[in-house]
């Protein structure tokens, strides 16, 4: 008698945490659609499943804004010497 009662309330249990979780998805998904379309703002879930299309096809990862900013332009800096100081480095004034 125990055993049937204890699985009732599992299966019980399951339903009820199965339709909570699908009551917060689509709660997301209307709060996540009202966000981007007054901000503007894809939601994150958009942005990481596009990352991942990306590295899928074989593109590089690039932070916004620096796509463009690259080059293959050779860059000389001037080199200077640091002499070694006996005793410790005071670097705040």
């Amino acid at each position: 008698m125990v055993g049937w009662v204890f699985k009732l309330f599992l299966a019980f249990f399951g339903l009820v945490l199965m339709l909570g979780m699908l009551v917060f998805l689509m709660l997301y998904i209307v709060w996540a659609g009202l966000r981007w379309l007054l901000t503007g703002q894809k939601p994150q879930v958009a942005v990481v499943w596009q990352r991942y299309r990306e590295m899928r096809s074989g593109r590089a990862w690039r932070p916004a804004g620096q796509a463009q900013s690259m080059s293959d332009d050779v860059v000389d800096v001037e080199v200077r010497e640091v002499k070694p100081t006996d005793g410790p480095v005071k670097l705040l004034k």
